[in-house]
């Protein structure tokens, strides 16, 4: 019903999220190639999602045919979804004039009718090779990935080791 339905729309958002910080990721000239400061170079985004996707394929024991075809899907997927993601406004809400806010909150929703479509066009495409339960299975490893991420993510941003709570 709606519940499930606003669930998979967050999810679904949250999954863009994700993926527009590893867009972020991906900037920098030579994509990857040099060390900043020392440190390892920071895998792009295409070698971020592959590597994600394969880890996936993994899990879910899939040959070498399936595996490369996930992968290559998977991978298709997360570029569509990443390529909605242009153009959002980076200020705050609560900055915002009323005006900007109902145009924000339409715009969430134009997007994530989008970022649904997408997904359930995917969905068709991996039940071409994956049986519900796999595709059910990629879905619950790509949403604890994300929530491993937003973690990491927010302990990087709040030098703190992360918010307590929830």
């Amino acid at each position: 019903g709606m519940i499930k339905k606003l669930k998979y729309m967050m999810v679904a958002c949250f999954l863009m999220v994700a993926t527009a910080c590893m867009a972020l990721v991906q900037q920098k000239p030579g994509d990857g190639e040099q060390p900043r400061d020392g440190k390892r170079p920071r895998p792009n985004m295409e070698q971020f999602v592959k590597s994600q996707a394969t880890r996936i394929a993994q899990s879910l024991n899939l040959d070498g045919e399936k595996s490369k075809r996930f992968i290559q899907t998977f991978y298709n997927c997360r570029k569509e979804m990443a390529a909605t993601m242009k153009g959002h406004p980076h200020k705050k809400r609560s900055e915002m004039t009323d005006a900007e806010v109902d145009k924000a909150i339409k715009a969430d929703f134009k997007h994530g009718r989008k970022m649904l479509d997408i997904r359930e066009k995917y969905y068709y495409a991996y039940s071409k090779f994956l049986t519900p339960k796999q595709i059910q299975r990629v879905y619950d490893l790509e949403r604890q990935d994300m929530q491993h991420f937003a973690k990491r993510w927010h302990q990087k941003k709040d030098g703190n080791g992360g918010r307590q709570g929830r």
